[in-house]
């Protein structure tokens, strides 16, 4: 039950017209509307607003329900949208279907879409390690990004950014000291340069990168009268390149590969074509 002598508000007025307000509030409501003669006209004007209205559509209230608002006709509308949507949705899982199938049949003529030959890698890394080496092997104050004074240091960093414990080779035996190294970047990630130096102050650098599949015998490309051998083993993809003879390269590649394969000196050295490539 509604307390007596709660105020009156304009959900009462309302309820009023509608005649849907409580026995126990009109004695409330009446007093208010005789106390608020501004408040009786206006709501006074309502409730012939509504009586006109009534009279307006009262001949449409008793006359049938038009088409277009019969249960019948609205079922029949949901009933051909719906059909209508299963209708797409099954062209759209065709379509897919076929895709799919496409797909598939034509997997051994395209190869997948991700892989690159063997070669094709080959060419980048060797192209990427032929410019490292011609843009730092120049440099007289800043050949490399942390020097051989802190091997240690270069070799965790290098490792954590490739994402693979890295083996820096001693070319002691070619001639060559290390100077340092410095990250680059690559096609699809950080790459590594190791420097070194001989007596003749003659640079040669090993450029390496990882997520490289398969296994690889020694390639050899030139450029600019700089010579490169590439190869890769353990996921790792290497290049020695510098200004030297081919011969001296392919003996420092065999060290190199030697030294960080698994197998270590015991390792089989891969052929090396008889042209370059």
């Amino acid at each position: 039950m509604t307390p007596r002598g709660r105020p009156v508000e304009e959900d009462d007025l309302h309820a009023r017209i509608d005649g849907q307000l409580p026995r126990e509030r009109s004695e409330d409501v009446e007093a208010y509307l005789a106390a608020h003669p501004e408040e009786q006209a206006r709501f006074s004007q309502y409730a012939q607003q509504r009586q006109q209205l009534r009279a307006a559509f009262a001949a449409q209230a008793d006359g049938p329900i038009p088409m277009r608002l019969r249960v019948a006709h609205l079922l029949a509308q949901q009933r051909r949208r719906q059909r209508r949507r299963f209708g797409e949705i099954a062209a759209a899982v065709c379509l897919i279907a076929l895709g799919g199938i496409a797909g598939w049949a034509g997997r051994d003529l395209t190869g997948p879409a991700t892989s690159s030959p063997p070669g094709s890698v080959a060419r980048v890394i060797t192209a990427d390690a032929i410019a490292a080496h011609r843009t730092f092997s120049v440099e007289v104050r800043h050949p490399v990004e942390v020097d051989s004074g802190q091997e240690v240091h270069l070799v965790q960093w290098l490792s954590k950014r490739l994402g693979r414990p890295l083996i820096v080779p001693d070319l002691a035996a070619a001639g060559f000291r290390l100077m340092g190294g410095r990250l680059l970047p690559a096609e699809d990630g950080p790459a590594a340069q190791f420097m070194y130096e001989n007596g003749n102050s003659e640079r040669l650098t090993l450029y390496l990168r990882t997520g490289i599949g398969g296994e690889t015998a020694f390639r050899y490309h030139e450029e600019g009268g700089i010579g490169a051998f590439y190869w890769s083993d353990e996921g790792f993809g290497y290049a020695i390149a510098a200004k030297a003879d081919r011969d001296l390269l392919l003996r420092i590649a065999e060290i190199v590969y030697q030294q960080t394969s698994p197998d270590g000196a015991k390792a089989k050295i891969p052929p090396a074509p008889g042209k370059p490539s």
